[in-house]
């Protein structure tokens, strides 16, 4: 074919000025499909179709019982609404099922009640986690090999102030008419089906551990699913799975109807990006058992709020985890997995997603390697070809200029724009104080963080064309721009092949695309249209790009749902709209830069880019000085008004000093409110109503780790949280009530070992109070605790901020005997020394406590705004020296 003397071939397809518009509506379509995508729930099954479809799920039947549930209020783990109310409504259903089962099903119920200890690092803080009493209600569905199980697992307590509808009473109603159907088949499944309904996840994970480390039917656990969330409602991600054990995504590909699943989300939730964790790291880490975890990821602005209730929820929830979850069971159940055991089942990790809830794909992470390298390496080979064929290949230089201008233009375009968005967060937050403006105006992100970044890679990939493009080039129009393509793949294409080089099995996100980019350069090159005046090509490579810009934009949904609402619980001392802005500079650059290179066909590309800066002026504005740059909501009027609140957590706090080598005798006492500040805007909402309610009394409260008594006092004389987490401290006057709390009692202490080097000294210790409590344990300088009756080994002290201790976490389920605590101490002292060995702080906790509150502490609480979600409690602090 004849070289082309110019750029400006007059036979090029070029498009009109308006024609950068269409592109921006392709990405805004394609958006929309996958939003809807992303948020599309079957319709539940109704009590009306009972009759037809008696084996199937029945979502309306599964809400009957979830109401039952959401009406007893918040179910704290050692509360009565937890221990006796919540018990009673599900051992109610266990018998209504039991009463109504198949003669050909045997159907088996415990309740157990179980003691236990583990030392756990929970978000980087290590603790030792102590849990008395506290119940799990299980269920077996025996099968006809009464060997090997299936478990399933939900928890029924909720945090203070949430009635825990979607965390996790929704998962307790799915499981409960899981088993109502499966217990009215006619014939027996193969394996045998553990139901654990565990009352003490919130507290946090210690009902789980009691049951696989301790119960019976544990020991014939093969394989789980747990069910959580960490949001209210929508569909079911499976995020987690595993470890190894790649048959059970095969079984999740081949079971489930309605497919979502994302191995990304695996790999973020295991960075620990996400402050959050479940009974599946139980299960994995001390019962060994594989599993695979689902949760609910939608609105987590309700998540842990009193929101999160059935107000806020629909059946259609629940029929959809439910179809999935029961296709499962029944797999499974009647397959031959959890007999074959580890036979040859446990090696390697997958690469699992699904496509708009459309189908599934798995594959094993060695087939992701080979896939990702040949991927990008056929895609650069084939986008070279498909131009060479054209000019000839004598005009290497010409195609690989020009690939590397599409490179160099990505690569620009894409530091301006995380540039820009780290800048406009920066002044989001000094300049102007308006971070998270975005958090209830969530379309906000798009003006504030996408329409930017975009912009930029449109200017630069236009002016790299404009400064570096030769007035007479063999490359026409047409096939420069289908180089600076090619320039873009190797982009994405080294970034594949280092996250496959880094083991990272999220590359797959990455191959996807490239993977339809790829087809595209293929099928242009096949049909040779390359250079075709009527600008087919062009044609195919929208259609094409249009599947692929449905990938990329469902990741954009996926982590905005994510991490917005997580914005709102992430700490005050981070600016969360650098968070923000970098994962949109993220996902829009993932999303468009395939997009970008055609902005060299338009006549006047300028008036495109201009539109999306008057789209960046407009959401500054809005973002600033309007009302929509408020960040939260209150609750409207009706169940679709969804409230995007505030997190506020008060606990009024007592401080109690007790004299050396005393457990009685106090020697100095203090009160006051105590907050944790969860995100940016909360000190100033506590400080406003500090001084609503007492002039002075905002500008006077002070971070906790500015009290004289931090140089002295273990953790400053407040709970552990108080000096791990950003919290404010505001002295009252009025001192809560008080009438129960965990008291220490110094039963004795012995001289176990003298000798001229030290001693070596025991304490036996008693914790009296069935209460939610925390213990700090402190030896004092040249002192070492060697041993206690808690871990076989002792764990790594907590620190935080200058502070160092043994960080002991206590919960009561039901109420019990003390809890002895044996100290193993070791000192390079003399024993008949006066000087102190050991501090120790017992925190006592009493969420739910309403009806003992002050009056003036409630009308503290009702005081804030309507935006604001209050979590009030009492707290005890008690401070001993030996």
């Amino acid at each position: 074919m004849k070289a082309k003397e110019s750029n400006y071939d007059p036979n090029i397809h070029r498009l009109p000025w308006y024609g950068g518009w269409v592109l921006l509506a392709l990405v805004a379509l394609c958006g929309t499909v996958s939003y809807w995508s992303f948020f599309y729930l079957p319709p539940a099954l109704t009590a009306a179709d009972l009759a037809q479809q008696p084996l199937a799920f029945n979502g309306a039947r599964a809400w009957d019982t979830l109401t039952h549930l959401d009406a007893l209020g918040p179910k704290t783990t050692g509360s009565r609404a937890n221990e006796v109310r919540a018990v009673e409504v599900l051992e109610r259903e266990f018998s209504l099922i039991n009463a109504s089962h198949h003669p050909a099903q045997q159907v088996l119920y415990e309740k157990q009640i179980v003691s236990g200890q583990y030392g756990i690092n929970f978000f980087g803080s290590q603790m030792t986690s102590v849990y008395r009493r506290v119940q799990n209600l299980i269920v077996k569905l025996v099968g006809a090999e009464d060997r090997h199980a299936l478990m399933l697992n939900c928890h029924f307590d909720s945090v203070a102030s949430s009635p825990g509808a979607s965390d996790d009473c929704g998962s307790c109603a799915v499981m409960l008419e899981i088993l109502r159907v499966l217990s009215r088949a006619p014939e027996r499944i193969r394996h045998s089906i553990v139901f654990l309904f565990n009352g003490a996840e919130e507290t946090p994970l210690q009902a789980s551990h009691g049951f696989i480390t301790g119960h019976r039917w544990a020991r014939e656990v093969r394989a789980f699913l747990n069910l959580e969330s960490a949001g209210s409602g929508g569909k079911e991600l499976l995020f987690q799975s595993g470890p190894q054990h790649p048959w059970l995504i095969e079984a999740y590909s081949r079971a489930v109807r309605h497919p979502f699943g994302q191995a990304i989300g695996e790999e973020i939730f295991q960075s620990g990006l996400i402050p959050s964790d479940t009974d599946f790291r139980i299960f994995r880490d001390f019962g060994h058992v594989p599993g695979l975890d689902f949760a609910h990821i939608f609105n987590g602005y309700r998540y842990h709020t009193r929101y999160d209730s059935v107000q806020f929820l629909s059946p259609a929830v629940l029929q959809r985890t439910g179809d999935n979850i029961l296709s499962m069971v029944r797999l499974l159940a009647n397959g031959n997995q959890l007999a074959n055991g580890d036979d040859g089942q446990s090696e390697g990790s997958m690469v699992f997603f699904d496509f708009l809830g459309l189908f599934f794909i798995s594959y094993t992470a060695i087939e992701g390697t080979v896939l990702n390298i040949v991927v990008s390496i056929a895609g650069l080979v084939v986008g070279c070809w498909s131009v060479l064929a054209v000019v000839g290949w004598s005009n290497w230089r010409s195609m690989g200029r020009e690939m590397l201008h599409g490179f160099v233009a990505t690569l620009v375009g894409s530091g301006a724009g995380i540039g820009l968005n780290l800048a406009t967060a920066y002044g989001m937050d000094r300049a102007v104080d308006r971070s998270m403006s975005w958090y209830s105006s969530c379309w906000l992100v798009v003006g504030l963080y996408c329409v930017p970044v975009m912009m930029l890679l449109f200017i630069a990939h236009r002016e790299f064309h404009r400064l570096f493009s030769k007035s007479k080039t063999v490359l026409s129009l047409t096939l420069t721009v289908q180089a600076r393509i090619v320039g873009v793949f190797l982009f994405w294409a080294l970034l594949t092949i280092g996250a496959t080089v880094y083991g990272l099995r999220s590359a797959y996100v990455i191959a996807i695309m490239l993977t339809l980019a790829l087809f595209s350069m293929t099928l242009t090159a096949l049909l040779k249209l390359q250079s075709f005046p009527g600008g087919y090509w062009l044609i195919i490579y929208l259609l094409v790009h249009s599947v692929a810009l449905l990938w990329t934009t469902q990741f954009y949904h996926i982590f905005t749902n994510i991490f917005i609402p997580i914005t709102g619980r992430s700490g005050a001392n981070d600016n969360p709209d650098l968070i923000i802005g970098i994962v949109a500079a993220a996902c829009t650059i993932f999303t468009t830069s395939f997009l970008v290179p055609l902005v060299n066909l338009l006549r006047k590309p300028y008036r495109t880019i201009g539109t999306l800066f008057v789209l960046f002026l407009a959401a500054l504005a809005l973002g600033t000085v309007s009302s929509f740059g408020f960040p939260y909501t209150g609750p409207g009027s009706s169940p679709s008004d969804a409230p995007k609140v505030q997190r506020i957590l008060v606990q009024h706090t007592v401080r109690q000093f007790y004299e050396p080598n005393s457990t009685q005798t106090v020697r100095s006492a203090d009160a006051g409110y105590l907050f944790r500040l969860w995100d940016r805007h909360n000190e100033r909402t506590v400080r406003d109503m500090l001084e609503k309610q007492s002039p002075g009394k905002g500008a006077s409260a002070l971070e906790p780790t500015e009290l004289p008594e931090c140089k002295r006092e273990v953790f400053c004389g407040m709970p552990g949280s108080a000096i791990r987490f950003t919290s404010l401290w505001s002295p009252q006057s009025n001192r809560p009530n008080t009438p129960d709390m965990v008291k220490l009692s110094l039963d004795r202490w012995e001289v176990v070992r003298r000798n001229a080097n030290g001693s070596s000294i025991k304490f036996t210790i008693s914790l009296n109070g069935s209460f939610q409590s925390t213990i700090l344990v402190r030896p004092r300088r040249n002192v070492r605790l060697t041993g206690w009756n808690l871990t076989p080994e002792v764990p790594v002290k907590l620190a935080a901020a200058g502070h160092k201790a043994y960080f002991l976490l206590i919960t009561h389920g039901l109420a019990g005997e003390p809890v002895p605590l044996i100290l193993d101490l070791e000192t390079d002292r003399q024993s008949d020394t006066v000087e102190p060995l050991v501090d120790i702080s017992v925190t006592s906790n009493f969420w739910e406590y309403h009806e003992h509150f002050t009056e003036e502490f409630n009308r503290f609480v009702a005081s804030f705004p309507s935006w604001a979600h209050v979590v009030p409690s009492v707290t005890v602090v008690n401070v001993y020296t030996f």
